[in-house]
């Protein structure tokens, strides 16, 4: 097989230009053809001249050359119509010598048998049926009629014409046969491929609907939840809000798993570090799970060398902790059920706190045998982590997981009779007093001079593009302490007439509103905007998530783009950036 890969190598030319692949293949059919039927003439025509039968020695050496031609030169300019038609018609003038003289062997002709083939793949079903079946006509009138009348025109038997023209019309009909049967299947493929694009794409508009749907209010309920923030709350106040925000960015990132080919947005996490109590802050996640309806057991340990207070991300630790407690007591079918939760320091540089998290829990994960084989015959399993793959998913922590190790940290799961030991590490930074408080005041100010800018914000006058009035109250509340003034506009007809009259620093668009959608508002602006040689910043504010939103509202000619739900900072920090 090798031999023969190389042998059809020498066939494929380098094209002048890239050309596509069904090309690429015609032209190898083509130039192996050429190569063959090279072939054939040459050796009949040295084989005429060693018998001194110059008649037939001339013509087949010159046809030789042509079929050289083309082969060496014109093989590589395939895709131009008028190569293939000169070969062709050299080709018919070949076979129409082979038919009238014969050869020396008189078995040229059955060469002409393998012109259907030819034609079909080159030109086609219902072109080579033509072509193929107006040259059987042709062979057998020159065959039955019009040999008689030619000079030096071979003598062939009946016996020898019937042959020849049985054998070419055999091979027309299973060339013909051949092709149909390819075709059917091709267009069998086709239609299922298409039938498969038209279900994904069915599909993908029912995600991206149901998604917009679910982030519109999930947005309004993060938003308020921010603003509820800012507030002054009493500790378990304060820890009500972060169990409801960590709850909240759970459901933001399953609708972000929907909307992911193959990566998840954690953004919405705040990325803010405060001083936190992790013994209080575990404590208190398991008191969401304690109810009557089933006995459980927690148990908490802390080694000595963990320091009381931590500076890092509390909330993000109270949603790994809910998905993980929430998945495993959910698979746990034991009428007591039991999780030992162990926390130990790991060594780490001066000053962070890398910890170790062991989730011990009273039982067994069954993995179906079948599953099993899946996951160990699956080309992109690691071998190493066969096993907290398979765990993660049945478990449903693909989303947890990645929570973890989008900051550096590792989780591995493992399972043994009556038993299932969920490790996972996270980084802390120590809170000590002295040294904890300068920082979160340093923090403090670098966050007031990202969101905040005296001469930008404060005396900017921003537009606010948006249909649902609950949407623009929240909008509203984000950002009416930051900026000058703020007008309203309910569809992009109203925002052009707004735009017309005021001068706006800058436009947070949504996207899709009645009358005019924020695509069309943002293309009449800039078309406004090209007789005075402006441009107004403009951030479309949209639940649409999936990728090509965010193109198609660049293409639009919006300046930038974020997706509900979002944290303030975040809104603040683009507002400032185009501001600026």
């Amino acid at each position: 097989m090798n031999i023969l890969n190389k042998f059809l190598s020498l066939f494929i030319f380098e094209q002048e230009e890239k050309v596509e692949i069904e090309v690429q293949n015609k032209g190898l059919i083509s130039n192996l053809y050429n190569f063959f039927m090279f072939l054939i003439v040459f050796i009949e025509g040295i084989y005429s001249l060693m018998i001194e039968k110059t008649l037939y020695a001339v013509p087949l050496l010159a046809f030789s050359v042509a079929f050289a031609f083309h082969f060496l030169y014109l093989g590589r300019k395939y895709q131009l119509i008028k190569v293939r038609n000169s070969f062709l018609i050299l080709s018919l003038i070949a076979f129409t010598y082979f038919i009238i003289f014969g050869g020396n062997t008189k078995l040229n002709i059955i060469w002409v048998a393998l012109f259907p083939s030819y034609l079909f793949f080159i030109n086609g079903k219902t072109i080579g049926t033509r072509i193929s079946l107006g040259f059987l006509f042709f062979m057998i009138a020159a065959l039955f009629l019009l040999l008689p009348f030619i000079p030096n025109a071979a003598a062939y038997s009946i016996e020898q014409k019937i042959l020849f023209t049985g054998f070419y019309l055999i091979m027309f009909l299973i060339t013909y046969a051949q092709d149909h049967v390819s075709s059917e299947i091709i267009l069998y493929k086709e239609r299922n491929m298409l039938d498969s694009k038209n279900i994904s794409k069915t599909q993908e508009e029912l995600i991206s609907r149901l998604s917009h749907q679910i982030r519109t209010p999930l947005s309004n309920i993060t938003g308020m939840i921010d603003i509820l923030e800012k507030t002054t709350l009493s500790e378990d106040q304060k820890d009500y809000i972060n169990t409801i925000h960590a709850s909240s960015n759970n459901l933001v990132n399953v609708v972000n798993s929907l909307v992911a080919a193959s990566k998840s947005n954690f953004n919405q996490i705040p990325d803010e570090e405060i001083s936190f109590n992790l013994y209080a802050t575990i404590n208190n996640t398991l008191k969401l799970f304690q109810d009557n309806q089933e006995k459980k057991k927690f148990n908490i340990s802390l080694s000595a060398d963990i320091p009381t207070n931590l500076i890092g991300n509390s909330i993000k630790t109270k949603q790994i902790f809910l998905n993980l407690l929430n998945s495993i007591l959910k698979h746990n079918k034991n009428e007591i059920k039991s999780i030992t939760i162990e926390v130990s320091r790991l060594e780490a540089m001066p000053g962070d706190v890398i910890l170790k998290f062991k989730l011990i829990s009273n039982t067994d994960l069954q993995i179906q045998k079948e599953d099993l084989e899946r996951y160990e015959a699956s080309p992109s399993s690691d071998i190493i982590h066969l096993n907290t793959s398979k765990y993660v998913s049945l478990l449903e922590l693909g989303i947890t997981q990645k929570i973890i190790e989008m900051d550096g940290n590792t989780i591995n799961i493992s399972s043994e009779p009556h038993s299932t030991t969920i490790e996972f590490t996270s980084s802390y930074k120590e809170s000590i007093k002295s040294r904890s408080v300068s920082n979160i005041e340093i923090n403090g100010n670098e966050a007031q001079s990202f969101v905040k800018s005296p001469v930008a914000l404060n005396h900017a006058n921003i537009l606010l593009v948006e249909d649902n009035f609950s949407n623009q109250q929240i909008i509203i509340l984000y950002i009416k302490n930051e900026v000058f003034k703020i007008d309203v506009a309910f569809n992009g007809k109203e925002a052009l007439d707004k735009f017309g009259k005021a001068k706006y620093d800058l436009i947070l668009m949504d996207v899709q509103m009645p009358i005019m959608d924020g695509f069309k508002a943002t293309q009449k602006i800039r078309e406004l905007e090209k007789s005075t040689g402006t441009h107004t910043p403009i951030i479309a504010v949209t639940a649409n998530a999936f990728p090509e939103d965010k193109e198609r509202c660049l293409a639009s000619g919006m300046d930038d783009y974020i997706s509900k739900p979002f944290q303030p900072e975040d809104l603040l920090g683009k507002i400032k950036e185009h501001l600026s």
